[in-house]
């Protein structure tokens, strides 16, 4: 696959952004969960780029981590900014009844390599 076929989600991004945040404030998965009224399980999914984030949950997750959730949006907006940047379309996830089409997840940027990629692109700052 090459550059140009590289897309991603914004959940996924917000997934990142919020693992990284956690682990940062050495919090877990679990603790941020429940102040979210959601199972480890449920947060879990978010957070790995499984499930898409709702309004209500991502400032119920900034809500959790203490942060202000305009935190939240200035992090997602510069990291979505230089994914972009590097050729990588972040676009939204399409839903099962939606009208764009089929979810295409073999071209979505997931787990282990969107976050090694945003972890790579956070250190250089």
């Amino acid at each position: 696959m090459n550059m140009d076929a590289q897309k991603t989600t914004y959940s996924a991004v917000l997934g990142v952004i919020l693992s990284n945040l956690r682990k940062q404030f050495g919090k877990e998965q679990s603790d941020v969960a429940k102040r979210m009224g959601l199972s480890q399980a449920s947060y879990s999914r978010l957070e790995s780029g499984k499930a898409t984030f709702s309004v209500d949950q991502m400032y119920q997750a900034a809500q959790a981590l203490d942060l202000p959730d305009i935190e939240i949006m200035a992090r997602m907006n510069s990291t979505i900014s230089q994914l972009r940047s590097g050729g990588i379309d972040v676009q939204p996830h399409t839903r099962a009844n939606s009208t764009n089409g089929s979810f295409e997840v073999e071209h979505l940027l997931l787990g282990a390599g969107l976050a090694a990629l945003l972890i790579g692109l956070i250190s250089k700052r």
